[in-house]
């Protein structure tokens, strides 16, 4: 077996490379090891941050460290993926996260009530590129990360209140069909839904 020096000197500038990456991630440990000086670092890389998320499935992992999001809890803020997952619900299984624009137009999302409700915190992702990452990454620490907006979000609900649900569900299915005969094509389906709690309806 041989190899050319050309494919040699192309293995060495990868393995360069390579080393040059990883202490890139040593320094971002390094500089998260300051709330302030991470913040401004944050500021000014998070896009490269995601993106690597997006496009490098081995450092991924690695990466999803370096993530910082404004949450129902966090006010002015942002809060670690490890530190979300810290003050957990004890039977929570999920990481609950809500996409849009910007911050102020999903922290009074009807689709948050019912979780705020639980005390369930839920993260925004408000960056173009976040929705894109999040589902490149799917889970962190065995913690799936779950949308807010989509239809079957599990709550965390017992037993109990799973069955009250689909009673209550299945107490209004007429006016469901009734509101659906009346809107027509407008709508896909009307459904009582469970992520609601203030709010008379959503789309």
């Amino acid at each position: 077996f041989f190899l050319s020096p050309v494919c040699l000197g192309s293995l060495r500038r990868a393995a360069s490379i390579n080393a040059e990456y990883m202490g890139c991630i040593e320094l971002f440990k390094e500089i998260a090891e300051n709330d302030e000086d991470y913040k401004t670092f944050y500021g000014a890389f998070s896009k490269m941050i995601k993106l690597g998320i997006h496009e490098d499935s081995k450092n991924r992992k690695k990466l999803a460290e370096f993530l910082r999001y404004h949450s129902t809890k966090s006010g002015e803020d942002q809060v670690s993926l490890k530190t979300y997952v810290e003050r957990m619900k004890e039977n929570q299984k999920v990481i609950y996260y809500i996409t849009g624009e910007c911050k102020e137009a999903v922290e009074n999302s009807p689709f948050l009530e019912a979780l705020k409700k639980r005390d369930l915190e839920v993260l925004y992702l408000v960056d173009p590129i976040d929705e894109y990452a999040i589902q490149q990454l799917k889970d962190y620490q065995g913690k799936t990360m779950a949308c807010a907006t989509k239809e079957g979000l599990d709550l965390g609900l017992s037993e109990e209140e799973k069955k009250k649900a689909e009673e209550e569900k299945a107490s209004f299915e007429d006016l469901c069909k009734k509101v659906k005969d009346i809107l027509g094509k407008k709508v896909e389906k009307v459904v009582v839904s469970d992520r609601m709690v203030g709010s008379p309806c959503s789309l």
